[in-house]
């Protein structure tokens, strides 16, 4: 199955890495992740911070292994790169990490340039997922972007010519004023690259921001549900003809290319995150790091990760059985291989029917879940409406 290829879900050894750049140039129409501009001068304060609480962390990884890293934000790319090198300096030397790790980092066309890829690749990063969301100049314009599709050549030409062979494009679709049109020529524009890797979000209006407020406004002109249905359609048709495979609700790779680190997450792989506001999941407990800029850079990270980091973790929960398979359902059936009631039986000594039964046989009938042998997987059908469905299996 492709999850056995990608990821060895009972391999508790693994661990992966989540690294958060806070920092962009501006804030996007659409974006409510914690990223804001700041001056220069307060990268290199927040790295020596990043760096001790990565270095003060390692003793809880004592017994693993790291099998990837994703340094995310935020624009890591803003960096000076000699601050990417500095992170990984301090994993390699705090942590063993696999030579099979596979280490991605964020870039923005906008802010990433042929000398960065080159100081990328000394550092030891493998993977690039560049930020592109659209190939049509007014729909960044109307997200808010600050780039061009002609930026995303030249940083997309560069990368190459630098040697990586693994890179994975954003895209978002569903976007204000978007058409079948625009959206099949995005699409063709991006695959006729050849990238490893494209991840397809649909656009989500979050609260507080910019696009909320002209929402609100009545100045929002999202698609029609006949051009979304359109866009979702034509996805899946040219992504198969140029020979991707749809392996997530979102993601599509060439063979062999598939995300390792997200995969992760939604295998059960622990992970700890570290920078403002990165979250970790590690040996049954969840965590959220504070999200206060100033607080971060005055704690002591010595002091508080000996303390149990009472002022690092603003968010601190003990995970419940049901937390568990709740996750075990909403993250594995993101995956196109679905989830394994043997898995399941064997992780919590139930069968699945006896806690979900209910929801697995109302969408199986639907035809918005396929039952096969002993694993359930979306249908096509249900991929595209697969958020409404996921909502369905929390248990309180």
């Amino acid at each position: 199955m492709l999850d056995n290829k990608i990821i060895d879900s009972n391999d508790h050894q693994q661990l992966e890495l989540y690294i958060h750049i806070p920092f962009c140039a501006r804030k996007c129409n659409y974006c409510d992740f914690l990223s804001f501009p700041m001056k220069e001068t307060e990268h290199g304060p927040y790295i020596d911070q990043l760096c001790a609480e990565i270095r003060e962390s390692a003793a809880l990884a004592t017994n693993y292994e790291i099998s990837t890293i994703f340094i995310g934000g935020g624009t890591p790319s803003l960096l000076d790169p000699k601050y990417i090198s500095r992170i990984m300096y301090y994993i390699r030397r705090f942590y063993t990490v696999r030579p099979s790790a596979e280490i991605t980092i964020e870039c923005n066309p906008a802010s990433t340039i042929a000398y960065k890829f080159a100081a990328y690749r000394d550092a030891g990063i493998n993977r690039l997922s560049i930020g592109l969301q659209s190939a049509d100049n007014d729909e960044l314009r109307t997200l808010g972007r600050l780039h061009l599709f002609e930026d995303f050549l030249k940083c997309y030409q560069s990368a190459r010519m630098e040697g990586f062979r693994n890179i994975n494009i954003d895209l978002i679709d569903e976007i204000p004023g978007q058409t079948e049109k625009s959206w099949r020529e995005t699409l063709r524009h991006v695959l006729m690259l050849k990238p490893e890797h494209v991840s397809i979000y649909n656009l989500i209006v979050e609260e507080g921001t910019p696009f909320r407020a002209m929402q609100e406004a009545g100045k929002l002109a999202l698609p029609s549900e006949d051009t979304q249905a359109a866009i979702d359609a034509l996805t899946r048709e040219m992504t198969e003809r140029y020979g991707y495979q749809r392996y997530e609700v979102s993601n599509y790779a060439k063979p062999g290319y598939e995300c390792r680190h997200n995969y992760g997450y939604w295998s059960g792989i622990p992970y700890l995150g570290f920078g403002l506001g990165a979250a970790s999941c590690f040996q049954g407990e969840r965590w959220s790091n504070l999200r206060s800029f100033p607080q971060y850079l005055a704690l002591d990270m010595a002091s508080e990760l000996r303390q149990g980091c009472p002022t690092l973790h603003a968010e601190h929960a003990t995970q419940r059985v049901q937390d568990q398979m709740e996750e075990f359902m909403f993250l594995g059936l993101r995956r196109t291989a679905g989830i394994s009631e043997v898995e399941f039986k064997t992780r919590f000594q139930v069968d699945i029917h006896s806690v979900f039964s209910e929801q697995l046989q109302r969408y199986t009938d639907e035809g918005l879940l396929i039952h096969e042998g002993y694993r359930y997987r979306f249908s096509e059908r249900g991929m595209d409406v697969s958020n409404f469905i996921l909502s369905d299996f929390l248990l309180d």
